[in-house]
């Protein structure tokens, strides 16, 4: 088990994705304002790190969102969100390996891709093999070069994290394929560029 893994299975024996979801709760809302804006209807959804299931159940809340589902390396995040959500769908797979039996209109990812050490390649089998075609992925971090107090985080956190510029980011989405990339910084502060959110469509 990789050492990210393994300190996020500590953190949810010891709560502290409760927090996690408190932290990310109001930028989790900016981007579903954008996933609204496109205009799905009877759309499925899958969340790339999906932790405890809380943005999985949210886009189940919604008229619009036919089916979501949620996929975790982290054992114990999902035994977590089984237990708030027993008849929902959790995947808990290393997200690298995980190989799709379906494909989805909308990929969601809070807060996971830079804790892998080549996030393109993560990005490039979202476009390959888990989207559907006019499929949007959409993805928020708090980790990026530009937001000079999560630069720590790796050694803070004792955790292996990969830092990236926006233009970074944003090149690795036109890497994959994905067309009308967009990106803003939303629930900035002092000393806090806040978090980036990056979308596509296929």
């Amino acid at each position: 088990m990789n050492k990210n893994i393994m300190t996020f299975d500590e953190w949810a024996i010891l709560g502290k994705d409760e927090g996690m979801e408190r932290g990310h709760h109001n930028s989790v809302e900016h981007m579903f304002t954008i996933i609204k804006e496109k205009n799905y209807k009877n759309y499925s959804a899958i969340d790339f790190g999906c932790g405890n299931g809380w943005v999985v159940q949210k886009f189940k809340e919604s008229s619009l969102c036919e089916d979501a589902h949620g996929l975790d390396g982290a054992t114990h995040m999902i035994k977590k969100a089984k237990q708030k959500d027993p008849d929902g769908t959790y995947f808990n797979d290393d997200i690298e390996k995980w190989a799709p039996k379906q494909r989805y209109d909308v990929v969601f990812s809070m807060e996971t891709l830079y804790y892998f050490k080549s996030p393109g390649i993560i990005i490039n089998k979202i476009y390959d093999e888990v989207l559907n075609a006019d499929g949007m992925f959409i993805m928020g971090i708090d980790h990026y070069a530009e937001n000079k107090e999560s630069l720590d985080w790796g050694e803070q956190f004792n955790l292996n994290i990969t830092t990236l510029s926006i233009q970074d980011w944003k090149l690795l989405f036109e890497s994959a394929g994905f067309k009308n990339i967009t990106h803003r910084q939303v629930e900035q502060k002092d000393n806090w560029s806040g978090t980036l959110i990056i979308c596509g469509s296929k």
